[in-house]
């Protein structure tokens, strides 16, 4: 009997952490749902994910209740038990679908549309490269030249974010950094991953992944926060000779500045707010990078009166805003809402959308934008 994807999640597992909860509620606390509406909360979904594990059948809405998780990770961060809850969650929309219980229709329609137009923003695959200013088009090089580093723009960046496409990539070509594009760059699949549709993630994760080899890619360089995420875990969850070095931007370019090849113009007179995006920061740890960044360009740092592991979500992670758009924009609108500076620096592309679009629809003063598109502002 050939083995499935969903084999790897592990019943028994998330029985444990549902056993574990103490009902403390210490998790609801923190969670940038709970506050919005009585299901949303941490502990509530734990309920369902042991329900869902014993093969009990959840209702409609409490189906979506687990969709409606951003799985930032923060609910982990305080448990007394150490109960890896957004991880629980994630697991168990697998389950879900597995069961014939999940996802949504608007996972279904949105991973049809990423099928078809290979990015995960519904727009034509032929204008993915349009970003690509014209005064860097002929330094440009494709995956059949040599070098083995490739910078994987994303589907944010390259349709909704450009302004950080763009800049990532005059940043490593001012630095001398050897990389390249992909001609026909292909979804990362974040999005059926974070919706259970486990199979359809793996064909997108093994025909990148086939690209990668054909290429000679053995790192990978990415502006985008979610592309990062699948890269470094989601891919070698479901492939198991996936080993390619994967780095977030930020990451780069703290490094080409510590060994001097970026010049970098110094601003005394500003202050900007660090988002700490959460696949870049709880789940990765990427704190400093930013910081250090934000300071080579001279300018002073009014962090949120949350940073770092305890840094609120923007509120549109793991499909949540395609679902419920106006949950997305009340979790973003709470983290403008404290924002000290009008500038907001994220590492990304998605957080960016989210909390612009939500200033411009609550008419909101601030503005957020890439820690590359800093940079290059610096430059």
């Amino acid at each position: 009997m050939s083995s499935s994807v969903f084999d790897i999640i592990d019943h028994v597992a998330i029985l444990a952490a549902t056993s574990q909860c103490l009902d403390c509620r210490a998790c609801a606390e923190v969670c940038c749902t709970a506050d919005t509406r009585p299901l949303l909360t941490p502990y509530k979904r734990l309920e369902i994910c042991d329900r869902v594990a014993r093969d009990l059948p959840p209702l409609p809405e409490e189906i979506r209740t687990l969709y409606l998780c951003t799985e930032c990770g923060r609910c982990d961060t305080v448990c007394p038990q150490e109960i890896s809850i957004s991880g629980a969650i994630a697991d168990t929309k697998v389950l879900m679908v597995q069961k014939g219980m999940g996802p949504l229709e608007k996972h279904d329609t949105m991973t049809q549309a990423i099928f078809k137009n290979r990015n995960a923003v519904g727009k034509p695959a032929d204008q993915r490269l349009d970003w690509i200013p014209e005064s860097l088009k002929e330094k440009v090089t494709f995956e059949d030249a040599p070098g083995d580093t490739l910078l994987y723009v994303g589907c944010l960046s390259s349709y909704m974010d450009k302004a950080s496409a763009a800049a990532s990539l005059e940043i490593l070509l001012t630095a001398g950094v050897d990389v390249k594009l992909l001609k026909d760059e292909y979804c990362c699949g974040i999005y059926p991953y974070n919706a259970g549709k486990w199979e359809e993630a793996k064909a997108i994760f093994t025909e990148m992944a086939e690209t990668f080899e054909k290429s000679g890619i053995k790192r990978i360089i990415v502006p985008c926060a979610g592309c990062h995420r699948a890269f470094s875990h989601y891919y070698p969850r479901l492939l198991s000779d996936f080993h390619i070095e994967v780095l977030h931007i930020a990451q780069v370019i703290e490094n080409l500045i510590h060994q001097g090849r970026l010049e970098l113009k110094t601003d005394q007179e500003t202050s900007v707010t660090i988002h700490d995006a959460c696949k870049t920061g709880r789940k990765f740890g990427i704190y400093s990078q930013p910081r250090d960044i934000v300071k080579a360009c001279g300018l002073d740092i009014a962090e949120l009166p949350e940073k770092e592991e305890s840094a609120p979500c923007c509120g549109s992670g793991a499909g949540v805003r395609s679902i419920d758009p106006q949950l997305s924009m009340a979790i973003a609108t709470k983290l403008l809402d404290v924002a000290p500076s009008k500038t907001i620096v994220s590492t990304c592309p998605f957080c960016i959308f989210n909390m612009n679009y939500t200033a411009r629809k609550t008419k909101s003063p601030q503005k957020a934008i890439h820690i590359a598109s800093l940079v290059k502002e610096h430059l």
